[in-house]
């Protein structure tokens, strides 16, 4: 719980700096990453994400629903109309996929 909470702390610094985060989570897990290891732009991508947790680096799921969770709390951090447009489609999709599965 209070890794969870640490990491709510550092996605929401990163939304409140950086408006590209707030509308793609792949910039914002790399700004995070950056947050806990200071050189890890430079690293592999797949040194990433296979050692995420050798690394102290929390999983992009989490970072994902920390973000809905305080975009949720806190609207200031959404990302833009067309992000959110394209977000509540996605989600209709699949709501549709999932029932019909």
């Amino acid at each position: 719980m209070d890794n969870l909470k640490t990491i709510e702390g550092k996605v929401k610094a990163v939304l409140q700096k950086n408006e590209d985060a707030r509308n793609d989570d792949m910039v914002l897990y790399l700004a995070l990453c950056n947050l806990y290891l200071a050189d890890a732009g430079n690293m592999p991508l797949a040194q990433i994400l296979t050692n995420h947790k050798e690394l102290g680096l929390p999983s992009f799921e989490s970072v994902g629903r920390t973000r809905r969770k305080l975009q949720e709390k806190y609207p200031e951090l959404l990302g833009s109309t067309r992000v959110r447009r394209l977000r509540a489609a996605g989600e209709k999709a699949y709501r549709k996929y999932a029932k019909e599965s």
